[in-house]
């Protein structure tokens, strides 16, 4: 017998598989009476039911499966094995001159006539399918190891070498393919420097598309998310990586490395970097390693932020109503290769920033023409002393029960009384009283804020001012002829700052305030001061007035516990207003507390769970009334002489003025204007009393604008939007206007300051969105505040050991240092016999016209063009020169004066007015400054000489053309 030739089969293993396919009774099969292929019963057939419960099999994924079993049925019937008939088979291969590698090859598409015999065919495709070859590649890949051979530890080689080779083919080009497909998720937008297209890359979006097995890279995310496994299990979740960002990062790096235009996320990644101060070495090392682009196109990319940034507000202002805030900055500038030329040096310049509301709607722009109605109206109705006194009794209501309730949060958000296991928790009892005027948030209401190029000028000067105008209007494209004539006769603008720069402001304004036209007389501004520096203002008023000494109870020996020594005294650079604001918060909180357990008659805070809403709500007015009341401090200043308790007074008084701060600070937080209208008397006496007249006299003028001067438009648009906006969109979001244009970041040449500052909205936008989407930079922005507990609760012990807040007569203090003055008391005179008088001999110094005359209108009586100037003794014309330019006819021209110097102003004497003069030049900065004029091409100051005003027989000057006032306007 043959042993190549094929085994007979079993006759029984015949049988039973041809009974499957025994056509002997088909014979006695007769059709139905519908005659067709389908049931005879529709209604009863389901097709859910009868379709097959699983997928349908491949023919040869099936006929291989049997033949396996026929194979395992025919070793046991036979006895037999299946190395006999592999081996059979070899036998069969080496008798036609063929092994086992020139049969795989001939058969996986190595012979032409392999490629398209059909039986080839099918035996191929039944070995590419089958359910054998992936476990016949792993055997080759990983042999097992022989358990009877003498080496069985050692592994053999197998087809590793091999496979290793060919998978890294596959796996390259499988990367490739993926990598191509997915390109369209890191292609870089059009618009990728503008705030949407930084913000557009979402790394939880690319991370879900790129597992998708059509579009994405679903081989190249398990590739590379899975060689992070390791670091997943030793980490145990405890590290801040972000395993998901990384792969990400990877991914675009690599696509990236293929296409500079795939870089929708190297692009933001490096405007980031440049933002926050990283060098030029730093970017060209990572643009070298694929992970940002290079410094020369951050370099672009900002100058071409600022440029549009800058384009948009030009845009803008002319869309939606808008207001300007502008603030000094200060740097030390530092260098380290010094020479005559290159030295270190402090210096002082200017930011500004517009600001608008693009998604609310848009009412018409404020009126100039009633602004200036109104004004005429209010100079002749100044605010008077009874009228604040009034306003502060009717705001006295609404203040108190915004104090009760803060001190009712001491109690309820300290950790002894555990308030979310308080159940009574949605008692109207100790509900927040009602907003006295709140602010809508939401999206209609974010304000969105351009900032203008900073400039190397100094606001403290009145030129510096001046300059300042001319400067921001330049860069918004409003310093044209038309829109200077608009100004002047239709518009009224918003400028806020702080009280220095509102008082240049208004300096400069009354200085030419009878000057020809509108424009020269600032008519179109309306003045308004920041109340970010209001409230520094009252934390430094505080400090004052309640510093102490080291052994008294004031804030001294306060921050002496708490070991903060720089707050020994008042600075305004760096964190000292942080730190200050700070410890008025946590030094209120103790003195609040050790009252909650003297009111309440127990000996912890946890006690006062036991009270029902409705008795804490008595104990807190019985608390405010007896620790932190007007009536209270009188009430101790009134006893007899030897019972006096200056201890407990001091205390009293701390805890009622300290409120009010907490309660601002919380009222420009949440927006409520109203409330901070209502403080606005207040503040007004404490800064008179306390020696701060300048923000008295700024509070003044507020109060005198919102009840006196303005229009019923302007009142609103200022209570609106020009003290706290919302650049976010929460319920507590509000900022205080003048601390959004906070100077920030690292110094620069002015110049590049001036190009650059327009991006700084744009790369906060970006700030705050990498933010999100990275938890560690978001613990670096969050600017927490370390746990408080400790301080508060150390100086909660020492004022409850010291008996502070329990009445001890005769219990008195020899320092002066500690017996702090009642500044808001003694405001009230102050104010009613200084401040106020002084402010009304002002206003009435300074007379405003309401001529809209310009240069080339205006001529003298002999009928030539020319330009008036004035000061606020006399109005000069400087005449036209009618023929010539030269030297000798510039040397021959006159001026000529509408008002000679004997005769007098007013029915005053002209010396009255002069030594008025001599007063206000004594309290400013520089010199009174007169407008300055051409001189052919050239240009000169003319000063006011001051003392005798010698009709300015120095400072002769005509000008070349009447055209040349609109070149410069100063």
């Amino acid at each position: 017998m043959d042993p190549r030739a094929p085994e007979e089969e079993p006759e029984e293993l015949h049988n039973g598989w041809g009974a499957l396919f025994d056509n002997d009774d088909d014979d006695d099969y007769t059709p139905s009476e519908c005659d067709s292929d389908r049931l005879s019963d529709i209604s009863d057939w389901d097709p859910v039911e009868a379709a097959p419960e699983g997928p349908i099999l491949p023919i040869y994924l099936h006929n291989t499966r049997v033949m396996r079993e026929h194979l395992a049925f025919s070793v046991s019937r036979t006895r037999t094995s299946i190395l006999d008939r592999v081996k059979s088979i070899l036998a069969y291969m080496e008798s036609v001159d063929m092994n086992l590698p020139i049969f795989l090859d001939a058969l996986s598409w190595g012979d032409n006539a392999c490629i398209s015999d059909p039986k080839v065919q099918y035996e191929r495709s039944a070995l590419m399918g089958s359910e054998e070859l992936p476990r016949i590649l792993e055997r080759w890949y990983k042999v097992p190891r022989a358990s009877t051979s003498r080496h069985h530890h050692v592994r053999p080689q197998g087809a590793r070498e091999a496979l290793e080779e060919f998978a890294l083919g596959c796996v390259e080009e499988m990367v490739d393919r993926e990598l191509e497909a997915s390109s369209h998720l890191f292609r870089s937008p059009s618009d990728c420097l503008s705030e949407e297209g930084l913000t557009r890359f979402r790394f939880s979006e690319v991370a879900e598309r790129l597992q998708d097995k059509v579009s994405g890279a679903p081989s190249v995310w398990r590739l590379i998310y899975g060689a992070t496994w390791c670091f997943r299990r030793v980490s145990q979740g405890k590290s801040h990586k972000d395993v998901v960002s990384a792969t990400v990062t990877i991914i675009s790096q690599l696509q990236y490395l293929r296409s500079r235009t795939l870089s929708a996320w190297t692009k933001p990644l490096t405007v980031f970097l440049k933002a926050k101060g990283t060098s030029a070495k730093v970017l060209d090392l990572l643009h070298a390693l694929g992970i940002t682009m290079s410094h020369s196109w951050s370099v672009r990319a900002y100058s071409h932020i600022s440029t549009s940034a800058m384009e948009a507000v030009r845009l803008v202002i002319h869309r939606f109503r808008w207001w300007l805030a502008y603030n000094n900055v200060n740097f030390a500038f530092k260098v380290f290769s010094m020479h005559l030329r290159n030295q270190s040096h402090f210096d002082s310049g200017t930011t500004g920033s517009v600001f608008v509301k693009p998604f609310a709607p848009q009412p018409p722009p404020l009126s100039g023409e009633a602004l200036q109605a109104q004004r005429r109206i209010g100079r002749t109705n100044p605010i008077t002393l009874s009228d604040i006194a009034n306003l502060d009794v009717a705001a006295a209501p609404r203040i108190h029960s915004h104090i009760v309730y803060t001190v009712l949060r001491m109690l309820l958000d300290s950790p002894e009384f555990d308030f979310p296991t308080y159940i009574p928790q949605t008692d109207p009892a100790i509900a927040p009283p009602p907003p006295v005027s709140r602010l809508p948030a939401g999206r209609e209401n974010i304000t969105k804020q351009f900032v203008l190029g900073t400039v190397h000028i100094n606001e403290s000067t009145y030129e510096g001012t001046r300059d300042l105008i001319a400067e921001f209007l330049r860069q918004l494209n409003l310093f044209t002829a038309k829109e200077i004539e608009h100004l002047a006769k239709v518009a009224a603008l918003i400028w806020i700052g702080d009280q220095l720069t509102i008082e240049r402001l208004r300096g400069l304004a009354n200085y030419r305030s009878e000057d020809l036209n509108g424009f020269d007389r600032l008519d179109w501004l309306v003045f308004v001061f920041g109340w970010f520096h209001l409230l520094m203002a009252f934390a430094n008023s505080l400090h004052r007035q309640y510093f102490g000494s080291p052994a008294g109870k004031g804030l001294r020996q306060a921050f002496a516990l708490l070991k903060r020594p720089g707050l020994q005294s008042v600075q305004i650079k760096g964190t000292f207003y942080h730190h200050l604001h700070e410890g008025i918060f946590h030094v209120t909180e103790a003195h609040i507390r050790d009252c909650w357990r003297k009111v309440g008659g127990v000996a912890e805070l946890a006690e006062l769970r036991n009270r029902s809403p409705a008795e804490l709500k008595h104990l807190v007015e019985t608390l405010v009334q007896h620790y932190a009341s007007n009536d209270r401090v009188e009430d101790l200043e009134h006893v007899a002489s030897g019972r006096e308790d200056d201890f407990l007074r001091q205390a009293v008084m701390w805890n009622r003025d300290a409120l009010r701060y907490i309660v601002l600070w919380h009222a420009m937080r949440q927006g409520d204007v109203g409330l901070m209208e209502d403080l606005l008397p207040h503040l007004f006496f404490r800064f008179s009393g306390g020696g701060n007249h300048k923000y008295a006299v700024e509070i003044l003028k507020l109060l005198q604008g919102l009840h006196h001067e303005w229009p019923e438009d302007v009142k609103a648009f200022v209570r609106q939007n020009c003290w706290v906006i919302n650049m976010k969109g929460g319920e507590e979001d509000w900022t205080a206007i003048d601390l959004a244009i906070e100077p920030r970041g690292q110094n620069q040449s002015w110049d590049l300051m001036k190009q650059r500052a327009p991006a700084i909205p744009t790369l906060r936008t970006l700030n705050d969105d990498i933010s999100r989407q990275f938890r560690t930079i978001y613990r670096g922005m969050g600017h927490t505040t370390p746990a408080k507990e400790a301080d508060i609760r150390l100086l909660d012990e020492h004022y409850n050991h010291a008996r502070l807040h329990i009445y001890t007569p005769g219990r008195h203090t020899t320092n002066t240092a500690d017996k702090a003055k009642e500044f808001v008391s003694h405001g009230f005179h102050v104010a009613n016999t200084k401040i106020i008088p002084k402010w009304h001999t002002r206003r009435a110094a300074y007379e405003r016209a309401s001529s809209q005359i310009w240069p080339e209108n205006h001529r003298t009586p002999d009928g030539t063009r020319c330009l008036r100037r004035t000061c606020n003794n006399h109005t000069h014309v400087a005449q036209l020169q009618t023929s010539g330019t030269s030297r000798g006819a510039r040397r021959d021209a006159t001026t000529e004066w509408d008002l000679p110097l004997g005769v007098a102003k007013d029915g005053r004497p002209l010396v009255w007015w002069m030594l008025l003069e001599l007063r206000d030049w004594a309290g400013q900065a520089e010199p009174h400054r007169m407008r300055k004029m051409a001189v052919g091409d050239t240009y000169r100051q003319d000063k006011c000489k001051g003392r005798m005003c010698t009709r300015h027989t120095e400072g002769k000057s005509t000008m070349a053309t009447a055209d040349s006032w609109r070149e410069y306007l100063g």
